[in-house]
């Protein structure tokens, strides 16, 4: 590839799903039959952004993409980025991932002979990757709950043992908890008294009631598309609530914040309150939580009003619509979600 293609990692995930799903019938049927809304509106979006970059062509029918033509450059790019995996793997990670790519390969072995067909030649590969995995198996796999198991196929050996042993490594390779183990990472479990701090909200719209009309109703209800929970005072606050404490509690419970700066945002006294409740939980924190947009400003305007957010990078309402908006911060409740599972 000639120029550097950069694509999401939502998208990266999807493409190597459509490179290790290409000769799989009716997979993309039955991936889409079985989405939420918002998990088909963020899968859509991967799709458009593949083709965007020239690494698929795909064609649309009954509400799924019924035939997907994979670029060359997706090869290109796949090779890369399997490279650039192996050296963020860990030597476990590296073996596990070896065997499984082995089986792509390997044909289960049979129990008769036709003709000149040479039986021990055929079964090879697969004594071979069983004698591979016991090693496997003896240096990591012991302590693991399929432990037990393996070791009774290991021991009998019988003829539907490859296929017995590839099904634990497949569910091995999901057990993430375990994965974690091996690489030395502890899981934390958070304490029943901190349940109750848990965000109650994905994102709180903060913004001027005068840029309602033209931004932050669309943005509002294409984040409600994708199913994210918000707090937005026009749909949340109901009547009889104490505005005031309503809305300092939605600052204090929601995962993001979405905070549109405008002209009409500067020096309104609870649109300076919200800021300020989102720099000392971010400051605190040490974790991103401030998402800014500029609407109808310059990035100097905002530097210049606020200097302890100009650090923190912001769009341009002018350079996204409101569904995109809503997209990238899919995207990065997504990856949150991720890390704390």
């Amino acid at each position: 590839m000639e120029n550097r293609i950069v694509i999401s990692d939502e998208a990266e995930s999807v493409l190597k799903e459509i490179v290790d799903n290409e000769k799989v019938s009716d997979y993309w049927k039955n991936r889409f039959e079985n989405l939420s809304n918002r998990d088909d509106t963020i899968l859509r979006g991967c799709f458009k952004e593949l083709r965007e970059s020239g690494l698929i062509h795909v064609q649309w029918g009954d509400n799924y993409p019924y035939q997907i033509q994979i670029l060359k450059d997706s090869y290109l790019y796949e090779e890369k980025k399997e490279q650039e995996r192996r050296l963020g793997m860990s030597q476990f990670e590296k073996e596990l991932h070896d065997l499984l790519k082995r089986t792509e390969s390997i044909q289960p072995p049979a129990n008769a002979a036709a003709g000149d067909f040479d039986l021990h030649k055929y079964n090879q590969p697969s004594e071979d990757w069983i004698n591979d995995f016991e090693i496997f198996y003896n240096k990591y796999l012991k302590e693991h709950a399929l432990g037990s198991r393996i070791k009774t196929i290991l021991f009998h050996r019988n003829l539907g043992a490859y296929r017995q042993l590839v099904s634990c490594l497949k569910s091995i390779s999901k057990d993430q908890e375990f994965i974690d183990k091996m690489n030395g990472i502890e899981k934390t479990t958070v304490p029943v008294y901190q349940a109750n701090m848990l965000p109650e909200y994905d994102v709180f719209l903060s913004h001027a009631n005068k840029d309602k009309a033209d931004l932050v109703d669309e943005l509002n209800d294409s984040l409600e598309k994708l199913g994210v929970k918000i707090f937005y005072d026009k749909k949340s606050l109901e009547w009889g609530d104490k505005w005031k404490d309503r809305i300092l509690d939605g600052t204090k419970k929601a995962e993001f914040a979405i905070i549109v700066i405008s002209e009409n945002f500067f020096d309104r006294e609870w649109t300076e309150k919200e800021l300020n409740e989102f720099l000392n939980r971010q400051n605190r924190n040490g974790q991103k939580l401030i998402l800014p947009i500029v609407h109808n400003i310059t990035n100097e305007d905002l530097r210049k009003k606020y200097p302890s957010v100009a650090d923190i990078q912001a769009i341009d309402s002018k350079e996204y619509s409101c569904d995109e908006i809503a997209l990238l911060f899919a995207r990065q409740l997504i990856k949150r979600l991720k890390a704390q599972n």
